[in-house]
């Protein structure tokens, strides 16, 4: 990364350069640069996974499948538009989500007839995916503190069909406190500094961007995480997630929960579900590109289980995000 490209924060990129290996700089930077594939998500709740996917490929979209999902498909950037607007994207038979976002919901893996917190829930995309995972049964309870964004949250999930969704515009900070151990599966998608979704074709991507709001967003992220935490059964998971780069928004934070819950609080290693049989055509593009959570970040320290968490790293496929799965142990 040895140039600016198109006028990114100076210091956002020399932070890029401190955690990432040297090999994948130009790479990383090259990101920015270019628009990667979309990606969509066929709803199960809505009909036929495969009537649904032959219709999209009737309707001219180029649908290309991944290994760890058998109805998520990355699609020609060009082909964005005809998917949204196709009539399958209408009667909530397919959603627009980016393969990372999508990543989130598969790896917190929720049953059928769980009880499962959305603690950031709004637009809806994620909250939709549990359910669907869930085959519309059992409980989902979906948080938003914004008006707008809540109703957006909700229209969005009736029109996929969700059943099971129950919503509440309040802080998500409240409720560990309010609703005691009672999840099964909780996610936290936090709001963040959105570092990885900066683009050198939308510089108001990045034009508010800043360390001071990073140390803000921790902060809140820190006291999101603890809500959610507490909002588990003993035995329950919690999938930790944002779409920055920073540690101060991933790893500081996931340390942050260990140290207040060291009996509690426990770290599961990450894996990601696998197809046989996909085309030829797949295999270069087949593995995750993914590195280990970081132990350390400039003068900081972090505990040493934070390696089992995951940064994505972007590419023409993937958004970066982070993950973290977080298990409230038993008998603690």
């Amino acid at each position: 990364m040895d140039e600016n490209p198109a006028g990114l924060p100076d210091e956002f990129l020399k932070r890029l350069k401190e955690f990432l290996p040297a090999e994948l700089h130009d790479a990383v930077s090259e990101t920015f640069l270019l628009p990667r594939r979309a990606a969509v998500r066929i709803n199960p709740l809505r009909g036929d996974p495969t009537t649904i996917r032959e219709g999209l490929i009737a309707a001219g979209v180029e649908l290309t499948p991944v290994p760890w999902s058998e109805v998520s498909f990355s699609i020609p950037t060009a082909h964005r538009e005809i998917a949204s607007r196709s009539p399958a994207s209408e009667r909530g038979e397919v959603y627009l989500q980016s393969l990372s976002s999508q990543l989130a919901a598969v790896v917190l893996a929720p049953n059928p007839c769980d009880q499962v917190l959305d603690l950031a829930a709004a637009p809806g995309g994620k909250a939709a995916h549990l359910a669907a995972l869930m085959q519309n049964q059992g409980l989902l309870s979906c948080v938003e503190p914004i008006r707008s964004r809540f109703f957006r949250l909700q229209a969005n999930l009736k029109q996929q069909g969700i059943t099971i969704a129950r919503f509440y515009m309040t802080d998500g900070r409240t409720v560990g406190n309010k609703v005691g151990p009672r999840f099964d599966r909780a996610l936290l998608d936090a709001p963040c500094s959105g570092e990885a979704r900066f683009s050198t074709t939308d510089p108001s991507s990045f034009a508010t961007w800043s360390l001071r709001k990073i140390r803000e967003t921790s902060r809140k992220q820190i006291g999101l995480i603890k809500s959610a935490f507490q909002s588990l059964k003993p035995g329950g998971r919690l999938l930790y997630a944002t779409c920055s780069f920073a540690p101060e928004e991933n790893e500081r934070v996931v340390a942050s929960l260990l140290k207040k819950f060291p009996e509690q609080a426990g770290i599961l290693p990450i894996d990601f579900p696998t197809r046989e049989n996909l085309p030829g055509i797949l295999a270069p593009n087949a593995e995750i590109p993914r590195l280990p959570g970081l132990n350390q970040f400039g003068d900081e320290t972090f505990p040493d289980d934070l390696n089992k968490t995951l940064r994505i790293i972007p590419n023409h496929l993937y958004d970066g995000f982070y993950l973290a799965l977080i298990e409230k142990k038993f008998g603690s």
